[in-house]
């Protein structure tokens, strides 16, 4: 059980992000300022790891013209933090977007959206599965041993075929079995708006409405499925257990901190968010 923030964090000062995830999160993540700008967002970092050339277009990201200004800016990140941390970590956390998330939002030249191309699935899949051996290899060898977490904010809209195609009237079929492409990662975290079959994921039991949504959330429990939860009273945590019929002494749970519009109140959040994980021991 441990407590941790989900990678992005506001303004764009890295060395007062860094010092708020190394004194407030019990397991510390490379920090990501999208306020920076373009190319600073989850799929602008994770294409600059893939070095794919990626620009924003009208209605999103497409591939562009190349350029390394992101990824230098990366490394140039990974120099500070080294600066700051180097010897101080047992395990530091690595963000990226999810290949489901990567083909949905990145428009081929044709103006189609990679997902809808099984070559460019395929493709953008092997090449993040490289990239993230890479990353993780680059941040061990300058911080500590890591613990990858994939991002995955576009998984609901695949599953359920709500994306929009090259039209406003055209839309992508659904992909409901997601499970298959994500499984060649090996072990990482999924944050996702939508629960799926895998090992680790993060979850926020307040927002579970319908029963189907409970029983889906107790089935993985029973098939050992490990649950990052957001914060929230533990005493409401054992009541959702109680109600599903689940013996909490079977079930460890992680806390995820939720993301803050200020530095001050992001460390606020990741204090309660350890509070919570001690709290459920």
């Amino acid at each position: 059980m441990t407590a941790f923030g989900l990678g992005e964090l506001p303004g764009t000062d890295l060395v007062a992000a860094a010092d708020v995830v190394l004194s407030e999160s019990p397991l510390p993540h490379l920090p990501q300022l999208p306020a920076r700008g373009i190319g600073s967002d989850l799929i602008g970092r994770t294409a600059a790891l893939l070095d794919i050339p990626i620009d924003r277009g009208p209605r999103g990201w497409r591939v562009g013209t190349q350029h390394r200004a992101v990824r230098d800016q990366m490394d140039r990140d990974l120099d500070v933090l080294e600066s700051l941390w180097a010897g101080k970590l047992d395990a530091v956390k690595v963000q990226v977007a999810g290949p489901w998330t990567l083909a949905a939002e990145i428009e081929m030249r044709n103006g189609h959206r990679m997902i809808t191309d099984a070559g460019a699935l395929r493709d953008v899949t092997d090449a993040l599965t490289e990239a993230i051996h890479e990353h993780r290899e680059d941040v061990e060898r300058r911080l500590a041993p890591t613990v990858l977490q994939i991002d995955e904010p576009s998984l609901d809209a695949v599953m359920r075929g709500s994306l929009r195609g090259a039209t406003d009237a055209e839309r992508i079929p659904a992909y409901p079995e997601p499970e298959e492409r994500l499984a060649g990662f090996g072990e990482y975290l999924l944050h996702a708006p939508v629960m799926v079959n895998v090992p680790w994921q993060t979850i926020d039991l307040a927002a579970l409405q319908s029963t189907a949504e409970k029983d889906s959330f107790a089935q993985l429990l029973e098939h050992g499925s490990r649950f990052a939860l957001a914060p929230m009273q533990p005493r409401a945590v054992w009541n959702v257990l109680d109600e599903l019929q689940t013996d909490p002494a079977a079930s460890s749970f992680d806390v995820w901190a939720r993301p803050a519009e200020t530095l001050l109140q992001a460390a606020a959040n990741y204090r309660a968010a350890a509070e919570m994980e001690e709290g459920l021991r």
